[in-house]
C-alpha cells in the first residue's frame, strides 16, 4: 500500500513538474516572440525613418540645385536678343524652382515647412520687381549707363534673397542632422555681401555711375 501511494505522489509530483515546465516554457515563448515583434517594429521604424532621411536629403538636394538653375536662368537675359528666347530657359527654371520648393515643404518637419511656405510666398510676390528689371532690359535703349543700373538693380534684388536662402539652408542642413556652426556661416554671409559688393564696384566702374 505504501509502495502505491509513494508511486502515487511520485507520478503526481512528476505531472506537477511537467507542468510547471510546459508553463515556463510557453511564458518563454511568449516573451520571445514579444521580443521579436518589438524588436521588427523597431527595425522597420528605423528602417522608415532611414529612407525618409534619405528622400529628405534627395528632395533638399534637388532645391538646392534648382534655385542655382534658377539664378542662372535669371541672369542670363543679357545672353538673349530676344525676350522670347530668354524665357524658354527662364520660364522653366522658375517652374522647376516652385515645385522643388512645395516638395521640400510636403516632406519636411512643422517648423522648416512654415519657413519654407515664408519664403515661397515672399518670393512669388518679389517675381514682380525681378520681371520688371527684365523687362526694361529688353525695352530697345542706347543708354548703357541704364542697362547696367538695370543689371544692378536686379543684382540687389537677388542679393536679399542670397541671404534668405543661405538662412533656410541652415534649417534643412539642421533637419538633416547635418552640424552646424553659427561663426562659419556668419563668416560666409560677410563674404557673400562683399563678394556682391565688388561684382557692383567693377560694374559701376566700367560706366562711371556715381
Amino acid at each position: 500500500m505504501e509502495e502505491l501511494i509513494t508511486a502515487s505522489a511520485t507520478i503526481q509530483g512528476a505531472q506537477i513538474q511537467a507542468n510547471y515546465t510546459l508553463w515556463a516554457a510557453a511564458i518563454g515563448g511568449l516573451f520571445l516572440l514579444a521580443s521579436i515583434l518589438i524588436t521588427a517594429k523597431a527595425t522597420l521604424n528605423a528602417h522608415k525613418a532611414d529612407k525618409l532621411a534619405e528622400a529628405k536629403r534627395d528632395v533638399y538636394l534637388n532645391l538646392v540645385r534648382k534655385w542655382q538653375n534658377y539664378l542662372m536662368a535669371a541672369n542670363s537675359f543679357r545672353n538673349f536678343e530676344k525676350r522670347k528666347d530668354f524665357n524658354r530657359n527662364y520660364a522653366l527654371a522658375l517652374t522647376e524652382l516652385i515645385a522643388a520648393l512645395h516638395e521640400a515643404s510636403f516632406i519636411s518637419n512643422p517648423l522648416t515647412k512654415e519657413k519654407l511656405f515664408d519664403f515661397t510666398m515672399q518670393f512669388t510676390l518679389d517675381l514682380s520687381k525681378i520681371n520688371d528689371c527684365i523687362d526694361e532690359w529688353y525695352v530697345p535703349k542706347e543708354d548703357n549707363e541704364n542697362r547696367l543700373k538695370i543689371i544692378i538693380n536686379l543684382m540687389d534684388i537677388l542679393k536679399i534673397y542670397g541671404f534668405k536662402v543661405l538662412d533656410l539652408q541652415k534649417e534643412l542642413r539642421k533637419e538633416m542632422g547635418l552640424p552646424e556652426d553659427e561663426m562659419v556661416n556668419q563668416r560666409i554671409m560677410e563674404k557673400q555681401e562683399k563678394f556682391a559688393e565688388k561684382i557692383k564696384s567693377k560694374l559701376l566702374g566700367k560706366s562711371n555711375i556715381d
